[in-house]
């Protein structure tokens, strides 16, 4: 994994749990809104909520090298990026499918619905979640079946 992500909780998450989805334009029509810039993790939950799809967080990789970030996917695991700027250089993206009702109950339970930055944030597992996802990882009852599982390395890293 890239410099300044191996050893981050968040990514072994990610790497224990999460799935491999192919980047695909936004959908000329029939699809929600986008949302607004800088507010990835808001804009993934909404759009799950309306086409009942997953609420996806992880990892993007770009020509730039990996950022954390979050996406939705239809029913089917298309990737639907709200967030992601018309014209981008995805290239993949590997994350936790997780249930939007998950994810609202989180919210819930951490005080975190006026200003959602994510299930994996390390300011909230620390001050908010007492680290139970980076204890126990995203329960297995709120991990959806979809994208492509990632290949494990050797060693189980």
């Amino acid at each position: 994994m890239a410099a300044g992500v191996a050893g981050r909780p968040d990514a072994a998450i990610v790497l224990a749990q999460g799935r491999l989805f192919t980047p695909t334009t936004w959908p000329a029509s029939g699809a929600p809104r986008r949302g607004t810039t800088g507010r990835c993790f808001a804009n993934a939950l909404r759009v799950a909520h309306q086409v009942g799809g997953a609420y996806v967080e992880g990892f993007v990789l770009t020509d730039e090298g990996l950022r954390r970030h979050a996406w939705s996917t239809d029913t089917d695991g298309a990737v639907l990026d709200p967030t992601w700027p018309r014209g981008g250089t995805a290239q993949a993206y590997l994350g936790v499918p997780t249930a939007p009702w998950f994810v609202d109950a989180f919210r819930q339970r951490t005080l975190t619905k006026t200003h959602f930055v994510g299930l994996l944030d390390p300011q909230v597992q620390t001050e908010r979640d007492a680290m139970r996802i980076y204890d126990h990882g995203v329960p297995a009852l709120a991990v959806l079946d979809i994208g492509t599982p990632a290949p494990h390395r050797p060693g189980g890293q």
